[in-house]
């Protein structure tokens, strides 16, 4: 069933009344999850086992209304690209190999020939676009343009400034031109300048020598995380299921992991092939858990990395800060009549990226849900769910209000709201107005993270 959009400004509805009946979208992020609740929600959801490989499960957007004396006049967005095939093609052959070869000994059963079949269609979908960008990718980021443009149209009418920045990577400039396709489809005037320059990999998508040593395939705590997986998943009904004698098979040491690896892919790319309902929810949660392991110790709070990851996100929201504080400046004061109604300056600054960077960037905001601590490697699911920080077409998006009809604003004016894949988010940081932030609080907390 569709949920009904919450209204809009023009509705009447106020602030006050959209947060006593929505408090839950707001502080969601804050609140303990299960383990158990946890397994529920991925058994009904199996593609959330996939953890960043979740495919963007947003059709509408969730905002309260806007603040009764104020308009939006900037938007600054960072969003990963959408879906998109699995980056690794050399993972198909490490199972359909084996299975191949148990095949032709008689050692599969009817489910193990049923499982090669998915596993053969699967790679040939896949033949030649590893790590492309997906039509349902495209799809996903037309959709959140759409939204953007529906909830704030007066930033995107008559000839509007837009300026998009993307990753060097594929992937994230054709999102980035899906994007600015649909914002063009509504709105053919408007001016997008689009760029995809090497120079700017030093922000959209930043890595430390500290956060790429701690990623290095010989580190340490690799071992660790397999060691963990082996703990959380029991791979027996699988091979009963798979091989007649599962004891005759000798099975390379990521066999189980990468069968997973192969299922989570096709809810990216259209391909009706249910490879997933082979797993149990024991099987699918212990899977889901290494997979957040992985991204939760790399990219966010955890201490085991001293923050290499999230450090590597300081020049992204330096970036952010930036050019928000030269957009609010250049903007004009008083009617479009008295001023031309142009500042030179974009009123949309668009980026996009990769989940890593906005992983690491969430994390040093400390956006609720999104910059937990915990040590306990057991309770990492606990405190962080990657398929909720960063699914596939992930996106943040701050939208800058002042009051209107003030002839004069300052920096303290500025209210912002800050959407967490299209849904309000929070953060440690007092608010009169909440989920709005007032931006000279923001922006003070921000700073300070990029010394940390």
């Amino acid at each position: 069933m569709k949920k009904k959009r919450l209204p809009y400004p023009s509705s009447g509805c106020s602030w006050l009344f959209w947060l006593a009946q929505n408090v839950a979208l707001v502080v969601v992020g804050a609140l303990t999850v299960s383990a158990q609740s946890l397994k529920e929600e991925i058994a009904a959801t199996p593609g959330k086992s996939g953890g960043i490989y979740y495919a963007y499960p947003y059709t509408s957007d969730s905002i309260p209304p806007f603040p009764d004396g104020y308009e939006p006049v900037y938007i600054s967005h960072y969003g990963r690209h959408g879906s998109r095939w699995a980056i690794n093609e050399k993972q198909y052959p490490i199972v359909a190999d084996v299975l191949k070869a148990e095949e032709k000994k008689g050692n599969l059963t009817d489910s193990g020939r049923g499982v090669l079949r998915m596993v053969e269609t699967i790679a040939l979908h896949a033949e030649g676009h590893a790590g492309e960008l997906s039509p349902l990718g495209q799809r996903q980021h037309k959709g959140i343009a759409r939204r953007m443009m529906e909830r704030t149209p007066s930033l995107f009418r008559d000839s509007a400034r837009i300026s998009a920045l993307s990753s060097i990577e594929p992937r994230c400039i054709v999102s980035m031109a899906a994007f600015s396709e649909s914002l063009k489809e509504k709105n053919p005037s408007l001016s997008i300048t689009r760029s995809a320059s090497p120079g700017d990999m030093a922000f959209i998508s930043y890595s430390t020598p500290e956060a790429k040593a701690f990623s290095n395939e010989k580190a340490e705590w690799w071992k660790n995380l397999d060691k963990f997986r082996d703990s959380v998943v029991d791979y027996s009904r699988l091979s009963g299921m798979i091989f007649k004698n599962p004891d005759k098979v000798k099975l390379p040491k990521k066999f189980w992991k990468t069968l997973h690896d192969i299922a989570i892919t096709t809810q990216n790319v259209d391909l009706d092939v249910d490879l997933l309902s082979i797993f149990t929810p024991d099987e699918l949660f212990g899977f889901w858990q290494a997979i957040n392991y992985g991204m939760y110790v790399r990219h966010a709070n955890a201490p085991a990395s001293g923050m290499a990851g999230m450090k590597s996100a300081r020049s992204l929201l330096l970036d952010i800060v930036r050019r928000a504080d030269e957009a609010l400046a250049a903007l004009p004061y008083g009617t479009k009549e008295e001023t031309g109604g142009d500042s030179g300056q974009p009123t949309v600054q668009l980026r996009f990226g990769h989940d890593t960077a906005l992983i690491r960037l969430l994390a040093l905001m400390g956006i609720d849900g999104c910059a937990e601590s915990e040590a306990d490697p057991r309770r990492y699911c606990e405190a962080w769910q990657d398929f909720r920080v960063s699914p596939m077409g992930a996106n943040l998006q701050l939208i800058f209000f002042r009051p209107v009809g003030k002839s004069k604003v300052s920096a303290d004016d500025y209210l912002v709201l800050i959407l967490h894949n299209e849904r309000p988010a929070s953060l440690p940081l007092t608010s009169d107005n909440p989920p709005y932030y007032r931006w000279q609080d923001l922006r003070a907390r921000w700073l300070s993270q990029t010394e940390i």
